[in-house]
């Protein structure tokens, strides 16, 4: 019964089960559902037994109870049988009791609100002397993070508000603008953000989309853009401004001007493609509008 209890037979069951609503059955799908850790396994270590001493005086029980098993036989041995499994059982509920586990299948699931959370980005170079972003905890530039935060951040933002001395707070204030200008040229997908913020299923949202934009997209579409293109975009704009930062504050970047759109750029290969037959190494006009002229075409 306990294994039966966990199990959701409907669909609405299930969504209801899940941090993400519909999104989480997609995340499940494409993660591979069988390799997504719902529960932990729970095991008893010598160190429960010598810290919790009911647990000592259950697991001694059951040695005693496991060697009277190899001398009984017929109704006696099923009684001693199922006795062992019970009080077997009853050895995880009290560990869970005085050590309760940490559930979780994502990142989210175990994030904190941490008053001063992990940041780090800097700059390192390749063997071809190319500047290379490397970055590790709370990061805007590490998609997956950022999935994480689009996905907590009605949470996050109500449970920062007015908590001035934590980091958390000042992170939610430079996440919405950043998302903004991320996705300034994707009104689709500034829309799905602002459906997913006010806690809309995918189902809505497929109905709005397409009387707003005239396209009727699947929900597994609109699940993945919300989980993958989304915050790819959103990390792409946050590396974009970092490069930009660095090498206006910190070194001394080398910048160029685009022969198209006349904008001075950054010198890099997040911003001009690479052409080893010119002096500097990149084309002369910017990504930005060799990829307009390509849409064009």
């Amino acid at each position: 019964m306990a294994t039966i209890n966990k199990r959701e037979i409907s669909y609405e069951g299930l969504v209801s089960q899940l941090e993400n609503g519909e999104d989480g059955i997609y995340n499940l799908i494409s993660d591979n559902g069988k390799n997504v850790i719902f529960q932990p396994k729970v095991s008893i270590t010598k160190q429960d037994l010598e810290d919790i001493p009911l647990l000592r005086q259950l697991r001694e029980g059951i040695e005693r109870w496991e060697k009277l098993q190899k001398t009984v036989s017929g109704r006696d041995a099923f009684i001693v049988k199922r006795t062992l499994i019970e009080m077997r059982k009853d050895q995880y509920i009290i560990k869970n009791a005085y050590k309760p586990p940490i559930v979780f299948t994502k990142l989210s699931r175990g994030m904190k609100i941490y008053p001063h959370l992990p940041w780090e980005e800097h700059i390192e170079y390749d063997e071809c002397g190319n500047a290379v972003i490397k970055y590790s905890g709370i990061s805007f530039c590490d998609p997956k993070v950022v999935s994480e935060i689009l996905q907590l951040f009605p949470a996050l933002e109500g449970r920062s508000e007015g908590q001035f001395e934590g980091d958390t707070w000042y992170m939610v204030q430079d996440f919405k603008p950043l998302v903004e200008r991320a996705l300034a040229d994707y009104p689709m997908y500034r829309r799905i953000v602002e459906y997913k913020m006010d806690k809309m299923q995918n189902t809505e949202i497929q109905a709005l989309l397409e009387q707003e934009f005239q396209f009727t997209h699947s929900i597994e579409y609109i699940s993945s853009l919300w989980r993958n293109k989304i915050p790819k975009l959103i990390a792409q704009k946050a590396q974009d401004e970092y490069l930009i930062w660095y090498f206006t504050f910190v070194e001394k970047g080398k910048w160029k001007r685009c022969s198209r759109c006349g904008q001075v750029k950054l010198a890099h290969s997040r911003f001009f493609s690479i052409n080893k037959t010119s002096k500097d190494g990149f084309y002369s006009i910017c990504k930005t509008c060799r990829n307009s002229k390509k849409k064009e075409i």
